[in-house]
Parts: C-alpha cells; structure tokens; sequence
C-alpha cells in the first residue's frame, strides 16, 4: 500500500473584463447617489422646479401677452432659466465635489484602478456617473417643456420638435461643460467641501463678477469670462432669439476649450497617481 500526499489544484478567477468593470462603477456610484437625501432632495427639486417654471414661462406670455408669433425663439427662454444654474452648481456640488476627492481620499483609487481597467475607463465611468444626473437639469426640463407646450396646442408639432433637438444639443453642451469641470476640481483635492467650493465659485465667482463689470465698464467683452453668458450666447442663436452681447462662436468656443483643458488636465492628475498593480 502506497500513501501518496493529495494535489491540489488552484483555479483562476477570471477578471472582469473593462467594460463590465466600467458599468459597475457607473451603477454603485448611481445606487449610492440615490440613497443620499441631499443628492434625491437636489435632484428631484431642481427637476421639478425647472421644469414648471420653464413652461410657465412659455404658457403665460399667450395669455400676458397675446397675439406674439408662435416662432422658435420662444423657447430660448426656458433654456436660459436662472434655476439651470442655480441647481446645476447644487447639483455638481453635492454629488460630484466627491466623485474622484472621495476615492483619492480613501484611497479606494488604487483598487479601481486595478487591471484591465485604465486611468480613462475610470475618469469616463465617473463622467457616467455625474452626466446623467446633471442631464436631469439641463436637458430633461427643456425636452418636456416643448413638448408639453404641444400637447396642450399652444405650439405646432414641427416648432415643437426643432426645439426639443435644439434642446438636447445646447443642454448636451452644458452638461459636458459642468461634467468635465466639476470632476477637474474634485480631482485637485482630497476633500470634496473643497471642490464643492470651487464648483460655486466657477459658477457665480465668475458670473457675477463678470456682469457686474461688463456694466460698469460698458465693456460686453467682460462676459466671455462667465460661462453661463458663453452658453447664453449660443442658446440665442440657436433659437433664434434677440439680445446677445457676444459673440456666439467665441462662447461656443469658449466652453469647449474649457470643456477639453478641464478633462485634459483632470486625465494628466489621475495619471500623476501612482498605483501598485499585479
């Protein structure tokens, strides 16, 4: 009789591949945005409020006012409604401040950053994270507000449908901008009170000022440093509407140069972190 020592054996664990490691950032970062009240509280108020006073402000000029032309500027309007800014800087502040300063700080970072998944796949997934949900301010209000406006027959359907795509393209536009910007400043810091601080001062630090001078000064030049009078200027033109003091292909560019050097930078800090893998 033979006595022989047992073999074992050692199965590998397949890794997830990237794109299903990118969704299940995507979905625990949604999961747990859900279960914040502030996040729901930011989320749900600044849709509904932006929503009812975009269509309001296109529902009661035909009753203030009657006998305006049914045309498409009416819709440049709701696209330039204050609550857009106001509640996309709560937005960013108090669901993507935390985003990457989060990670950084506990440094959950490194374990994303584990293989196949790159330092883009994580920024990306991230970007997924937050996109959606400002997307909720900037883009869903101004889709259900033609579209509303039609049901109830104060529009034809063809206006109605060239301003929900035109709603969809500058909405886009601002979303990217804040999108990519808000996870640049979280990027900078291990703590998101910090970021949440620069989202507001990129929001109305730049803003404010920039009116306030451009006025005094009789300066309009002044506004391309804001970039809600740089969305302005393009909402305008692209609905058709009065009143820009800028130029639009400067603000249009203006946030898109904003747009890449923010994503640029934020890629070039992620990739500054150094990050152990097997």
């Amino acid at each position: 009789m033979s006595i022989s020592l047992p073999r074992y054996t050692r199965r590998e664990i397949p890794l997830l591949g990237r794109r299903q490691r990118m969704w299940a950032i995507v979905a625990t970062g949604l999961r747990r945005e859900f279960k914040r009240p502030a996040a729901i509280i930011v989320t749900v108020i600044g849709a509904a409020l932006t929503t009812i006073t975009s269509i309001a402000l296109v529902v009661l000029p035909f009753f203030l006012l009657p006998g305006q032309a049914l045309d498409l500027s009416f819709f440049a309007v709701p696209a330039m409604n204050g609550f857009i800014l106001l509640f996309v800087a709560l937005m960013a502040a108090v669901i993507g401040s935390g985003l990457i300063a989060d990670d950084l700080h506990s440094m959950a970072f490194t374990l994303y950053l584990s293989r196949p998944l790159s330092h883009a796949d994580y920024l990306l997934a991230k970007a997924g994270v937050l996109a959606p949900l400002v997307s909720m301010i900037t883009i869903v209000p101004l889709v259900i507000t033609p579209l509303v406006t039609a049901l109830l027959g104060f529009f034809s359907w063809t206006i109605a449908l060239q301003a929900m795509a035109l709603s969809v393209v500058v909405g886009l536009l601002l979303t990217l901008f804040y999108t990519s910007v808000t996870l640049f400043l979280s990027s900078l810091t291990r703590r998101k009170g910090i970021a949440a601080a620069g989202v507001f001062a990129v929001n109305f630090g730049l803003t404010i000022p920039a009116a306030l001078l451009a006025g005094a000064l009789n300066d309009p030049r002044l506004l391309y440093f804001s970039p809600w009078d740089d969305y302005l200027s393009v909402v305008r033109t692209a609905f058709g509407a009065s009143g820009n003091l800028i130029d639009w292909y400067w603000g249009l560019a203006v946030l898109l140069v904003a747009t890449f050097l923010a994503a640029s930078v934020t890629y070039v800090r992620i990739k500054a972190v150094e990050v152990v893998s097997g």
